[in-house]
């Protein structure tokens, strides 16, 4: 079946691109025949009996915290290769998987968006569907590293639009009118004034803001869930030196405090 995106976006109550797809998801749902997916995918959270299971189904099950990583990640990596090979309606069906996580992003973010929520939106849709044509499907952590590509727009976004605020409000004399104290925006700040690199603040964002558990981040990296802790910690330390108005700590230091500790 071949969805129109766009043509989906007219008839719902938002021309929000989240909302689009939610809606071109929902008519694969409730056609005569619904979209299925082979229910092996799914391994030990297969139900019993079946061959194939609705998308409907497909996303309830993903959705469940008892759903092991394994099974996730081997139905990410056969969505992303159908969405690539087959695109039209299993493209729709990969964003719609991931459209709590979508739309908790979008709504975190919008709090410091200043421009329509609509265009918000369109960047955390565009970046996850740019992830999802490129991706390593060979590595674990599938939905997360698509899911830290969505988080990633919307902090650009939100933090070019405070910087337009900011030299607009220079001109004008006026105050700046969005928050600049925001878990995400600090984060961005902290990037960009070098007290964190880019990979630790997408560990911090990941692991403290996006819900991701060490031991997922740490499938993802390639290290122990130990590792990445005594990363964070590392991190966070500078970070928590940094906002405090304190000398930030340099990275070998942390790592002879730990020592002698």
């Amino acid at each position: 079946m071949k969805i129109d995106i766009a043509a989906s976006a007219s008839s719902a109550l938002s021309t929000s691109p989240l909302h689009a797809v939610e809606s071109a998801f929902l008519t694969l749902c409730a056609d005569d025949a619904p979209l299925a997916f082979p229910a092996s995918f799914l391994l030990t959270a297969a139900p019993a009996g079946r061959d194939e299971v609705t998308v409907t189904e497909l996303r309830k099950t993903l959705l469940s915290k008892s759903t092991p990583m394994a099974a996730r990640d081997t139905v990410w990596a056969e969505l992303v290769r159908r969405s690539r090979e087959m695109a039209g309606a299993w493209t729709v069906v990969a964003v719609a998987m991931a459209m709590p996580a979508l739309k908790t992003i979008a709504a975190s973010f919008a709090r410091s968006f200043d421009g329509p929520v609509e265009d918000l939106d369109g960047e955390v849709v565009t970046a996850f569907l740019d992830h999802l044509a490129t991706i390593d499907i060979s590595r674990p952590g599938i939905l997360p590293r698509l899911r830290w590509a969505a988080f990633r727009a919307a902090e650009r976004t939100v933090a070019s639009e405070i910087d337009f605020v900011r030299h607009a409000s220079a001109f004008q004399s006026e105050p700046p009118r969005m928050p600049f104290g925001h878990e995400d925006l600090v984060l961005v700040r902290a990037e960009r004034e070098g007290v964190l690199s880019a990979a630790d603040a997408d560990l911090i964002g990941m692991t403290r803001l996006e819900g991701v558990g060490l031991a997922e981040a740490a499938e993802m990296l390639g290290v122990t869930p130990n590792a990445v802790k005594i990363r964070r910690q590392r991190a966070e330390a500078r970070l928590v030196a940094w906002l405090q108005g304190r000398p930030v700590p340099s990275k070998s230091a942390l790592v002879q405090s730990r020592g002698r500790a």
